[in-house]
């Protein structure tokens, strides 16, 4: 059974932007209340506000409405993100076959990372996971991501965090120290700390100003990855990804 929306004036709101179509590409207020069996007031209000954010614009002469150009820096978020993972895939897919391991593909998402591809050893089929989300600093991709990213381009984080395991860290401090460690070492490693039995590697993909663009992560169960597996998971990653390394995205 689908989950009752909590927000019914946000369904409302985002119903009224859904009226635009090719089709409709311009309306009016009394053909959407039409459209949806709002009154009036309501439509015109959500409206407005999308006007004022530039969302939507309202013509003088005629007082319809249409899409605005604001709504395009969606599709350049979107189309940034499609574009990274096509280029990524095949780089994911050779870590995959040389580490015998499942790689996944990350970028920030405020105080997460969200999941963008994955690749699991000698297929070629990917597992869709763009969408999925995970707290940053608990996994290796979201700590790698947060160690590598300009202090102040980080997301303000709290001084506490919950545990998801009792290998996770839980304090601000310890966070700190933990990235400072990071970079020293050049990448991250998530010792059961989300999931309990699952371990990972995870390295950062800088672009041309020396931030991280994107983050990739070597996962597995935690008992195959000994010191020296890290290590050697690390230099795959290290050497397939250093074609990408500091490119212009």
């Amino acid at each position: 059974m689908k989950e009752e929306a909590k927000v019914k004036s946000l369904i409302k709101a985002i119903q009224v932007l859904e009226c635009f179509t090719t089709k409709d590409p311009v309306l009016g207020v009394s053909e959407i209340a039409r459209k949806l069996g709002y009154n009036k007031a309501t439509v015109y209000n959500i409206m407005d506000t999308y006007a004022s954010m530039g969302y939507l614009v309202q013509d003088p002469a005629t007082s319809k409405y249409h899409l605005g150009l604001k709504l395009l820096q969606f599709s350049y978020v979107i189309n940034q993100q499609m574009d990274l993972t096509r280029r990524m895939e095949p780089y994911l897919q050779q870590i995959a076959n040389k580490t015998s391991e499942t790689v996944f593909l990350a970028v920030p998402y405020e105080d997460q990372v969200l999941y963008l591809a994955t690749r699991t050893p000698h297929t070629t089929v990917p597992r869709t996971i763009l969408g999925e989300k995970a707290p940053m600093y608990c996994t290796g991709l979201g700590k790698c991501l947060l160690a590598f990213t300009s202090e102040d381009k980080r997301p303000a984080l709290p001084d506490t965090f919950p545990a998801f395991t009792n290998n996770t860290i839980t304090t601000g401090a310890r966070l700190k120290d933990e990235l400072k460690l990071i970079r020293a070492r050049g990448y991250a490693i998530d010792n059961m700390e989300h999931e309990f039995g699952v371990s990972c590697v995870a390295v950062p993909v800088f672009d041309h100003d020396k931030e991280p663009v994107c983050a990739v992560s070597v996962s597995g169960p935690s008992l195959r990855f000994d010191v020296s597996t890290i290590e050697n998971i690390y230099k795959i990653c290290s050497e397939v990804l250093r074609e990408v390394q500091y490119a212009i995205w």
